[in-house]
């Protein structure tokens, strides 16, 4: 609410306005917003609303519907396909490759979003968690940085190949892919331009997703309790992160991986979703890049929960998405034993929590790529920032 005068006797300062009255006095703020001073006159002054003061009513941008309306549709496209064919959960490619080919444009339709659905529903969720960050914040965080974010997709391609690598290169086999496009016994260039489009799009998802579902719980406050208190950009000498407790680190992620990649063994997955932090974060610290010990450091640990929360949500969304389509992935960790069988869709309950530290291990990752894209990515604006 602002005061404005309404009597032609009150005089103008050169540098202010009446804009109150306060005990008898009408007062005059100078134009540059620093100080008030007192103006002997006496008017009669009203008070009128200011139309800029009031909050303006906040806009969610079209991407954001776009978004749930592209998910719902692919929802509505895949159980089509699952009324229309009969089937049930698919889990073999024998099982796959059974099923009846599509009659009519509508099921041909619904067959085709069922085979893409991982990468479709994948792409509509960042639509949603673009709409909601720009509602949020008044930026886009992709439009704001474009160049990171196109990078940060391609980063997420390899991110996740090496991880693929390790589970069918390295032989540990804890998961496998039913119902891809195309045949093995195809030419290499056949299965490349069958598979690759698919492979790009939405392993180019798996790091944006978790990082952006973590910026939104930062935006939304999720976890600004999670700061240290008197804690900021300076850190006492005594609190800094001891160089012993970064090479201990490093070694014990050096420890995991040699695990890994020696036994070849589903049983590794213990260890193969932390590995790469305790590895790679102490460089990111050294090299002065973003870091979860630096955070800790300076006594923020909201980042390190959000990406956390992050991975897990999305597993939660990604294992949902996963179930009912045709081209998708399954588990076999027998080093589980009986708990095996406890399944949150084709997950076994005790693999949902490897999804915890693989959102913070896929940013430490991006932190680390990062280094040589100095000039090409963007950098993060603010320790608030995953991407």
């Amino acid at each position: 609410m602002t005061f404005e005068a309404r009597s032609l006797g009150v005089p103008r300062d050169d540098s202010g306005d009446v804009v109150g009255k306060i005990g008898g006095l009408t007062w005059a703020r100078l134009r540059d917003g620093t100080r008030w001073r007192n103006v002997s006159v006496v008017s009669t002054i009203e008070a009128i609303p200011d139309e800029r003061s009031e909050t303006p009513r906040r806009r969610w941008p079209r991407t954001l519907w776009f978004g749930i309306a592209m998910l719902l549709a692919c929802e509505a496209l895949l159980f089509a396909d699952v009324a229309w064919s009969g089937r049930g959960v698919i889990r073999t490619d024998a099982e796959r490759w059974a099923l009846a080919a599509p009659v009519g444009y509508a099921a041909r339709v619904a067959r085709w979003v069922a085979v893409n659905m991982t990468p479709l529903a994948w792409v509509g969720y960042l639509f949603i968690l673009e709409g909601l960050l720009t509602g949020l914040t008044g930026a886009s965080p992709i439009r704001r940085r474009p160049h990171h974010f196109a990078l940060l997709c391609l980063a997420s391609v390899f991110i996740w190949a090496v991880f693929d690598m390790i589970n069918f290169n390295l032989g540990m086999r804890a998961w496998v892919y039913v119902g891809m496009p195309g045949t093995e016994k195809a030419p290499w260039l056949g299965l490349l331009l069958d598979r690759g489009p698919g492979y790009v799009v939405a392993f180019g998802t798996v790091v944006p997703g978790m990082l952006l579902t973590g910026q939104a719980l930062i935006e939304l406050g999720a976890f600004n309790w999670a700061r240290r208190t008197g804690s900021g950009t300076s850190v006492p000498r005594d609190r800094s992160f001891p160089h012993w407790g970064l090479w201990l680190s490093l070694l014990i992620g050096l420890a995991m991986i040699a695990w890994v990649v020696v036994a070849r063994t589903p049983v590794t997955n213990f260890v193969l979703w932390t590995s790469l932090v305790f590895l790679l974060d102490p460089i990111n610290y050294w090299l002065g890049r973003p870091s979860m010990f630096r955070d800790w450091e300076r006594g923020w640990f909201g980042r390190t929960l959000a990406a956390c929360a992050g991975g897990l949500i999305c597993g939660f969304l990604w294992e949902f998405w996963n179930y009912w389509a045709l081209t998708k992935w399954t588990y076999h960790l027998p080093f589980l034993g009986a708990t095996e069988q406890y399944r949150y869709f084709e997950m076994p309950l005790v693999g949902l929590l490897g999804f915890i530290p693989f959102g913070m291990e896929c940013w430490v990752m991006w932190q680390f790529m990062r280094v040589k894209l100095d000039g090409l990515a963007e950098g993060l604006p603010s320790d608030r920032d995953l991407l």
